[in-house]
């Protein structure tokens, strides 16, 4: 697997006139966002999840806190409006 050291000579970003000439902040961020389209190219989105899922729990496991509780909002649909009321009736 590559790392961002390896992403940070990427032509992708080596070749990017804008970026070589800016802060070398924006270049790792730019090299963190390749390695991330790279690994997860061709995944569905249920896989992306559960890795990226997968990667969260470890962080936390790591850091000796609580899994953090997961929220699915999927199949509810839109948000429905309330009805408009007069103010103080």
């Amino acid at each position: 697997m590559k790392t961002i050291q390896d992403y940070l000579n990427d032509p992708r970003i080596t070749g990017d006139l804008g970026l070589m000439r800016g802060p070398e902040e924006i270049r790792t961020i730019h090299a963190i966002r390749l390695k991330q389209q790279d690994e997860t190219a061709g995944m569905s989105f249920e896989e992306k999840e559960a890795l990226h899922r997968k990667r969260t729990d470890a962080m936390f496991d790591s850091l000796g806190l609580p899994l953090p509780l997961y929220v699915n909002f999927a199949g509810q649909g839109k948000l429905k409006p309330r009805a408009v009321s007069a103010a103080g009736v």
